[in-house]
């Protein structure tokens, strides 16, 4: 079997998202496990300010170009790779519910590993179509928990066999933490609430600004760290406006002095020194639909104690002791007091809070990079054994030019 070279697309950095900075680790993994450099990325531009300096990146894709997906498989096509990785999250491609991934799709001869990053669990005619379309031209479907993988045959008729549930990585970290930082991050001396990530209102931030006065009536060294930058798109939209409701909504309440908002988007050395110094970790979320976290993810590994709503990712993980769980929130019921009732329970019982440390690391040492990497590398080898590309008749619509650009282009990074 000749060399496996897989090529991912998805957004990459330097775009600031969480599929991104997931892309990569993901590409590191694979390229450690295999023991030499062997992935490529077609990256998705989607801000202005985006410049790629990373040998990885054999080809950009303009979001806002007519035939730019089409182009986009002439790429891979013509390259030296034999799997495409393609990282699928709503949101992410153009078109109706992101309908334009299927003009890469329909035109890739490279075989198609798709890893799912949102499921609706009460999808409309659309997104429902788009999952199936996608499922129906890949070769494995990966999701991160087999709670998704039973969403994916019960509610999207994807045949289970075709179905691969890898979790998603996280960086390996010792169970004994580093806590000399904390002074450095102003924790001293305080019990840290965490929640991080890039901002938007559909972190459901304000809910845990919410629990805080009943936090800190009953634990008056606490604070509540809110780590992360503004979502580039929503911050190019409407600017600094979410963040502003919350400082308003924190000083509001008069926890204004518990609450500290760390505008940086931190490097994997500095995310994890300030999640090794936190106590307890929220992720307040509104809605269900989500299958995948990665912050919850290094969350389980580096802080150990979290707090969330019932999403489909958090529910999986979260079960047998290791977080828990607090019902949503909504106008005629609000879920502040739950919330802050669990945070308190792990703050006042350092039996409890040791505890379910212990038995999220043990989850979490399935999820570092290595073992994740290795996983993607021998599924890229089945797929990419069962299933060679199969060249198709050649396009009019695609020039020798462009293909013979696009193959020196990808071959160049190999």
């Amino acid at each position: 079997m000749k060399t496996i070279r897989p090529v991912f697309l998805s957004s990459y950095p330097p775009e600031q998202c969480g599929l991104a900075t997931f892309t990569r680790d993901s590409a590191d993994a694979v390229d450690r496990a295999a023991g030499r450099p062997i992935s490529s990325v077609i990256a998705i531009k989607k801000t202005h300010s985006l410049k790629h300096a990373d040998g990885r990146v054999a080809h950009v894709i303009e979001n806002n170009q007519l035939g730019a997906y089409r182009r986009a498989a002439s790429v891979v096509n013509d390259g030296p790779c034999n799997v495409v990785n393609l990282e699928h999250e709503f949101g992410l491609y153009p078109g109706l519910w992101g309908g334009e991934i299927m003009e890469f799709v329909r035109h890739c001869e490279v075989p198609i590993v798709s890893t799912l990053h949102t499921l609706p669990m009460l999808p409309d005619y659309e997104p429902l179509r788009l999952i199936r379309q996608i499922a129906a031209h890949s070769k494995s479907i990966v999701v991160m928990t087999e709670t998704a993988a039973e969403l994916l045959k019960n509610l999207y008729g994807v045949p289970r066999e075709s179905v691969r549930v890898i979790p998603h990585g996280v960086p390996p970290v010792p169970f004994d933490r580093d806590r000399s930082h904390r002074a450095s991050l102003g924790l001293s001396g305080r019990k840290a609430i965490c929640t991080f990530g890039l901002i938007n209102p559909g972190k459901g931030i304000e809910s845990m600004i919410r629990a805080m006065p009943q936090i800190v009536a009953s634990c008056p060294e606490v604070i509540y760290c809110i780590v992360g930058v503004t979502h580039p798109q929503v911050k190019r939209q409407k600017g600094e406006v979410y963040r502003e409701q919350l400082i308003e909504l924190a000083l509001a309440l008069g926890v204004s002095e518990h609450v500290l908002f760390v505008n940086e988007f931190f490097s994997l050395p500095e995310l994890i020194e300030y999640l090794q110094s936190c106590d307890v970790f929220v992720t307040p979320y509104p809605g269900e639909d989500q299958i995948a976290s990665g912050t919850m993810a290094y969350a389980m590994g580096c802080v150990g104690a979290v707090v969330s709503t019932p999403y489909l990712y958090a529910k999986e993980v979260l079960a047998d002791g290791r977080g828990s769980l607090v019902p949503f929130s909504s106008d005629c019921d609000p879920n502040d007091r739950a919330l802050a009732d669990a945070v308190l329970a792990y703050l006042d019982d350092p039996n409890l809070l040791s505890d379910t440390r212990r038995r999220a690391y043990r989850y979490a040492e399935s999820m570092f990079w290595p073992r994740v990497g290795r996983r993607y590398l021998d599924l890229y080898s089945q797929v990419a054994r069962k299933h060679p590309p199969v060249r198709q008749t050649e396009s009019p619509t695609t020039t020798n030019t462009v293909r013979q650009a696009s193959s020196k282009q990808l071959a160049g990074k190999q």
